[in-house]
């Protein structure tokens, strides 16, 4: 009986997002090759959120859209599945099945569980995306490609089933995994390019409330002057190191995802031969510099609190309105 199961001709390189990086390894070895930028842009992934509630214990700030991954495959033209259960068994042997049909599985794992991450036990993140390799049922381990790491990772199969089953929220894992029907080809490059950047001005420039795009940018860069008052650095001194590392480095890619953002309209600009995309890419870059700006600014609130507030409400305010014209810039490319 055969306890090795592992994917022939599975490719992983690494990136910089989680999500954008096992959607590239999944579509190349389906035989389509993307970057991960243009996976991140054809998904329309670039957004904005700022959002806080009672149920949380301080605010959060994204600079990436929820829906990514089902925008990618709609607008590509494939079937997306999205399979969740309760039983950690039927978890495994639906992702060894897979495995056993020479197919990698894309699944959400709960980080600190996987102790090549080396993550403390209290850094929860459910969401976080790897694509399943292998499986070696006589060693108990599984072959992860995961984001950053160059070469496949091993975890033990009791990790794996922890990270998988995990429950704590606001990101519980689930025991989801991805299931995927590629069609002989997909929709053509540039309608699926233009597709996208429409569907990310529509998200930035015409939000349905105040708390998402760049009304959600205004939106925090008002809330950052009140941080130091409402949320005490002495009573929440997670909350300014999270917000830093929510922008500037949790898979962002640097820049609140703006960097990425930027290569993915070179290349659009190459794929659409239009030199406006180029413009736009160099100008998106800078933006992305300005929020890394702003991220340090948060991170250094604890010790200089008035003055790093002030600015990082300064220069959100600079973000805003550029932001404005590049994205106004690419609904004059894309078309409405």
């Amino acid at each position: 009986m055969n306890t090795i199961h592992k994917v022939e001709g599975f490719i992983h390189r690494p990136g910089v997002h989680c999500d954008s990086s096992a959607l590239r390894d999944v579509f190349e070895y389906h035989g389509f090759k993307f970057s991960e930028a243009m996976i991140f842009g054809l998904g329309s992934g670039l957004g904005f959120i700022y959002w806080k509630s009672k149920q949380m214990p301080y605010p959060f700030a994204g600079g990436r859209i929820g829906d990514f991954d089902k925008n990618l495959c709609s607008n590509l033209g494939v079937t997306m599945k999205v399979h969740k259960t309760a039983s950690r068994k039927r978890a495994y042997q639906a992702l060894k099945e897979i495995i056993s049909q020479g197919i990698p599985v894309l699944i959400h794992v709960d980080m600190p569980y996987l102790k090549y991450l080396g993550l403390p036990e209290e850094a929860h993140f459910g969401a976080h995306s790897v694509v399943v390799a292998g499986i070696d049922e006589e060693r108990r381990i599984a072959f992860i490609a995961d984001t950053a790491f160059k070469d496949l990772q091993t975890a033990t199969l009791k990790e794996l089933e922890e990270a998988r089953a995990s429950k704590v929220k606001p990101f519980p894992a689930e025991n989801k995994w991805f299931t995927f029907e590629f069609p002989p080809k997909l929709t053509p490059i540039d309608q699926a390019t233009k597709n996208a950047i429409r569907k990310t001005v529509e998200n930035m420039l015409y939000p349905p409330i105040r708390n998402f795009g760049v009304k959600g940018i205004r939106h925090f860069a008002e809330e950052i002057i009140k941080w130091p008052k409402e949320y005490p650095p002495e009573k929440f001194p997670s909350l300014y190191e999270v917000a830093y590392g929510f922008i500037e480095e949790y898979g962002t890619g640097g820049g609140c995802f703006r960097y990425l953002y930027s290569k993915f309209l070179k290349e659009a600009g190459e794929v659409l031969e239009d030199e406006r995309l180029a413009d736009s890419s160099k100008k998106y870059h800078e933006v992305g510099e300005k929020w890394t700006q702003v991220a340090c600014l948060i991170r250094d609130i604890p010790r200089m609190a008035k003055r790093n507030s002030e600015e990082a409400w300064r220069i959100l305010l600079e973000i805003v309105d550029e932001e404005k014209n590049i994205l106004r810039s690419l609904e004059e490319v894309a078309g409405k």
